[in-house]
């Protein structure tokens, strides 16, 4: 599993080789096939734990925290934090498993683990009048666009990841609120 951190976090599903994982991990073929079935149930464990791993950040930061903005801010701080996977690339190559139920597990683990939070945090912001009413797929889903797309731009700036998260906050908010 270590192996697939590496190579799934810097790469995308089809440019990894099985060849890739045995010789990154030094585990022969055949012990990843009794593990894991083939290289996409590999890829599907990698992405359920990687995702795991993130709602976990964004649950840890979300803490106590009740206002609107310092919320949506955590969960970017989260995003950002998380270097072990790019939430675009997984949900992309989500799509790319062959199989339907390899699909349904990481887009369930994505769900679970990362839209649930935010999208609990925005109706909460609709209901204290802070957010407009706005179909709240369309705003968690600008949110996490935003936020996935703070990484490349905050990391070539001279910004800390509570600057860039802050800042990312209060635009959203400004945005979409009511």
């Amino acid at each position: 599993m270590d192996a697939a951190f590496e190579l799934f976090r810097d790469s995308a599903y089809r440019e990894i080789s099985v060849k890739d994982i045995t010789a990154k991990s030094k585990v022969g073929a055949p012990s990843l096939y009794h593990h894991f079935g083939d290289k996409e149930g590999l890829y599907v464990a990698w992405a359920e734990l990687a995702l795991s791993r993130l709602g976990e950040s964004i649950v840890a930061e979300l803490g106590e925290i009740t206002n609107t903005r310092d919320q949506l801010a955590a969960i970017c701080r989260a995003i950002l934090t998380n270097t072990n996977l790019n939430l675009l690339v997984v949900l992309r190559d989500a799509k790319m498993m062959s199989k339907l139920e390899s699909q349904e597990r990481i887009l369930h683990a994505y769900l679970a683990s990362v839209f649930e939070p935010l999208v609990g945090v925005l109706v909460r912001g609709v209901e204290r009048g802070k957010l407009r009413q706005e179909p709240i797929a369309r705003m968690a889903n600008a949110f996490l666009l935003g936020a996935v797309s703070m990484g490349p731009a905050f990391s070539m700036e001279s910004v800390t990841v509570d600057e860039a998260s802050t800042w990312w906050a209060k635009r959203f908010v400004n945005g979409f609120g009511a």
